[in-house]
């Protein structure tokens, strides 16, 4: 077995002279050995070893035929880890039974998947590759170009790969950082499996729409528990951040802006614990300034969602509605998204993010303690802050409430981060209230904005509609008093 540890970079075809000659650099500008590969992809139609995270593949250079099994591994910032399996073969069609029989998980069908396997997918490219002395082994560098084959359907290849052989992972990283800033090089997290499965259209790729809890170990200490989650949010980002590249859509955004509004998070927690993340967490902030226009969007949508509260009756004023629809589609900055995620300082934030993640570094006098006492302080500190906030005795007005909407979600966002270590039901039980809060504050929004388009609009019954819009807003900051006071009187899960 062998463990892959490499970096993935895009790169734009254009830029593939430049990418070479920079390499040759890498190199010290020693001529590349460059040669033919052809990959055949195997699985069953229903994909049973894409199921088990699988990947098998027989690669072909020139007469000779090596047979590979990639088990599940993780991508952090482009860096992919999967243990992988080879074994040398003379045929075209892979033969499971030829790995060892401990590398398969327990109560695997191997002699069933056996039986059903078929290509789905191949890969041809031209592999030019150097090696690079690092520390007491090297860097693999090698350039991808070719395509991408399922049936009669093709897509480019043109990568830069870096794998880590025995070598410095930082020198590795150091070459990413030229490719970024040189050529405008992309991190890459998607492997040209994954997107031949895309191309082959037996998979499809959907943004995530909901973070989940952190998955923790109570016996956790702080410095796992935080990396893990930075790991999970960084992994977040990149996923919608390929569903953005592959086909753009305000999904997509939206689960851009979760993902880094989590990486946030960690990265605010890890700046208390004295790691040097100020810098990142600046360029978050900077970022987020560019997404802002997701809110306004959201607004819209809530008002002209079939299933909303108000789409049938604004649907009986039509030139009100078509405003409405037409605000909301002004408002999308998709372009604006696009050339952000391909400027040097985003990409290289994911990068960076990603390296942070692969070293983890650490002041153990603050980061072995256990996660869990840590995190019942942090969770009780910041919640303080907004408890304190929400208790305030005086007349909550919908300014009020959209002032402290980021803070709230912030504080559980902290709790996605660190709350799986807790009971379930007490925590379900706690947050369920706070996140109706979430609900209705960004519904004030939405009802801040439909008094503007009736405002905007010639519609002959305006004074109608803003006695009903205002009738609609004090009914919903009535809810939300009720929720507030009810939100305040749930006992924290982190102290049940």
């Amino acid at each position: 077995m062998s463990q892959e540890s490499e970096l993935k970079l895009l790169i734009d075809p254009a830029q593939r002279d430049a990418v070479l000659k920079l390499c040759a650099r890498f190199a010290d500008g020693a001529e590349p050995e460059s040669f033919q590969l052809t990959n055949s992809y195997f699985d069953t139609d229903d994909l049973r070893l894409r199921q088990f995270d699988m990947g098998l593949r027989i690669r072909t250079r020139g007469q000779e035929r090596e047979q590979t099994i990639k088990l599940a591994g993780e991508v952090l910032g482009g860096m992919h880890k999967r243990p992988e399996y080879n074994v040398v073969v003379q045929n075209e069609t892979p033969d499971l039974t030829l790995f060892e029989s401990d590398i398969w998980p327990d109560e695997f069908p191997l002699f069933d998947i056996q039986r059903d396997l078929q290509e789905i997918f191949c890969t041809d490219f031209t592999r030019h590759r150097w090696h690079v002395p690092s520390g007491e082994g090297r860097i693999e560098v090698v350039v991808d170009e070719g395509e991408i084959r399922a049936g009669d359907k093709t897509r480019p290849i043109c990568e830069v790969e870096l794998e880590v052989q025995g070598g410095l992972s930082t020198d590795a990283y150091k070459m990413a950082r030229r490719l970024i800033t040189r050529v405008q090089a992309c991190v890459g997290s998607q492997s040209k499996a994954a997107r031949g499965y895309l191309l082959a259209q037996k998979t499809v790729l959907e943004p995530f729409t909901q973070a989940h809890f952190v998955p923790l170990d109570n016996h956790d200490d702080i410095g796992a528990g935080l990396y893990k989650a930075l790991t999970y949010a960084l992994h977040y980002w990149q996923h919608n951040d390929s569903c953005l590249r592959e086909q753009p859509s305000v999904r997509a955004v939206a689960g851009i802006t979760d993902g880094i509004r989590l990486s946030r998070v960690v990265l605010q927690q890890l700046a208390q614990l004295e790691v040097d993340v100020a810098d990142y967490i600046v360029r978050l902030e900077q970022m987020l300034g560019h997404l802002g226009w997701l809110s306004r969007y959201d607004g819209l949508t809530e008002l002209t969602a079939e299933d909303g509260a108000y789409h049938r009756a604004l649907k009986q004023y039509p030139k009100l509605y078509e405003h409405i629809q037409e605000q909301q589609e002004h408002s999308v900055q998709m372009e604006l998204v696009i050339e952000l995620s391909k400027r040097d300082d985003y990409q290289m934030t994911l990068l960076e993010l990603g390296e942070l993640c692969f070293e983890q570094p650490r002041h153990d006098s603050l980061m072995n303690a256990p996660l869990q006492q840590w995190a019942t302080q942090r969770l009780r500190e910041d919640w303080q802050v907004v408890a304190e906030t929400f208790a305030r005795d005086q007349e909550w007005r919908a300014e009020h409430y959209l002032k402290q909407l980021s803070p709230l979600q912030g504080s559980l966002q902290l709790g996605y981060c660190v709350g799986a270590i807790f009971p379930t039901e007490d925590r379900e039980q706690f947050r369920a209230p706070w996140l109706d809060m979430v609900r209705g504050i960004r519904e004030i929004m939405a009802l801040k904005l439909l008094r503007e388009a009736i405002k905007d609009t010639d519609e002959v019954n305006t004074e109608k509609l803003l006695a009903w819009q205002t009738v609609q807003l004090e009914t919903l900051l009535f809810a939300l008093d009720h929720s507030r006071r009810a939100a305040l009187k749930q006992e924290p899960y982190w102290d049940a």
